[in-house]
């Protein structure tokens, strides 16, 4: 008997401890018997309430605050938080905000600069006049460029222009400015943009400015297919230089590389940019005269060219050394220079031309395959 007893005992023991445990949090509170009787713990509860409430209610209104945490509203300045504009955003149809700057760096080519931001390298030379000017060998490091966010025209507007006339001008049209480029020009359909303000013109191109002597000696010329023309070849060219060694009429590899290393051949662009390291020789691609040996001005830098007799030239930029000179004779296969990256060049490469008859066709016509 005395057994059982003391084992009810136990049982109401831990009956108890467990009630106690399990009791909701109102149970273990103060009653409501007590906050009646402690009305000042009351109030301020209530105050406590209304201030939360207050708080939240002021930062959905205040557009400053955006977040409300255990110790009140969290300031958030808007400005830090808005997403800049990302070049090499990888998210399909991302839009870029507007043209924006790149510092060429040594051994940057206008394709490399282009294919960075997804451009063609004939956008970056239309936004680029006033530093470039068509010629890709102005590139030179340290230099600032405008990179659009489209392929197109970077355009400033002038007095008198209207949508139509500068879509007329850069061959596009005016949806191209208005639907395509909303983005960037926020012009509502029929509205005018103010002198001043900065268009760009998705799709947009224009001719392209003849860079390959000087703007006053050359052209470009639309009854030779496009192919550019240089006009009065022979200036700033040896004197007194006739007879010699006549080509073959086929060409080898100028450079012990035959691949590109910078620049293709383009419209803005009328030779190729050959791989070549500081010093490597270049050889003459065929029999001829030198007729020019040494620099020049216009971004060849050190210049070896070679008459062959038969209507064809052959050009070399961009040497270290030459070592040839006016009048002589040399033949295929012969070394004339040094690769080099002198003139308007971000690397060493050889930058070789092939002109006939005072046009500058591609000279990958005339090279046998790689």
């Amino acid at each position: 008997m005395l057994r059982v007893a003391s084992h009810l005992v136990i049982l109401a023991i831990i009956l108890g401890t467990v009630s106690v445990v399990s009791a909701p949090p109102s149970a273990r509170a103060t009653t409501l018997a007590e906050r009646q009787a402690n009305p000042r713990q009351t109030s301020e509860l209530m105050n406590v309430t209304a201030s939360i409430s207050q708080t939240n209610e002021q930062a959905v209104n205040d557009e400053n605050f955006n977040l409300v945490g255990q110790g009140g509203p969290i300031l958030v300045d808007q400005a830090s938080v808005v997403p800049l504009a990302n070049p090499y955003t990888m998210i399909p149809n991302r839009l870029r905000r507007g043209v924006i700057q790149y510092t060429v760096q040594a051994g940057d080519t206008l394709f490399g600069i282009a294919g960075l931001y997804g451009l063609s390298p004939e956008t970056l030379l239309w936004a680029n006049y006033d530093a470039l000017q068509d010629n890709p060998h102005l590139l030179k490091p340290d230099m600032v460029l405008n990179i659009p966010p489209v392929n197109g025209i970077v355009y400033v507007v002038q007095a008198g222009d209207t949508v139509e006339s500068i879509a007329e001008k850069y061959k596009a049209t005016a949806d191209a400015i208005y639907v395509d480029g909303y983005e960037w020009n926020q012009l509502k359909p029929g509205q005018q943009p103010t002198a001043g303000a900065t268009l760009i013109i998705p799709g947009g191109s224009r001719e392209f400015k003849s860079w390959a002597l000087t703007a006053a000696n050359n052209s470009s010329s639309a009854d030779t297919g496009g192919v550019p023309v240089a006009r009065n070849s022979n200036a700033g060219f040896c004197k007194d230089v006739s007879g010699g060694l006549v080509g073959t009429g086929t060409f080898i590899w100028p450079a012990s590389q035959h691949w590109l290393s910078g620049n293709p051949y383009a419209a803005w662009h009328p030779g190729i940019d050959i791989a070549a390291h500081l010093g490597d020789p270049i050889y003459a691609a065929d029999n001829g005269v030198v007729v020019y040996a040494g620099w020049n001005t216009w971004g060849y830098g050190n210049l070896v060219v070679i008459d062959h007799g038969n209507g064809w030239q052959t050009w070399y930029g961009h040497n270290s050394a030459i070592y040839v000179e006016c009048g002589q004779n040399v033949f295929q296969g012969s070394v004339i220079a040094a690769a080099g990256s002198t003139g308007r060049s971000t690397g060493p490469h050889l930058h070789f031309e092939t002109r006939l008859n005072g046009t500058l066709p591609n000279p990958f016509n005339v090279l046998p395959p790689p």
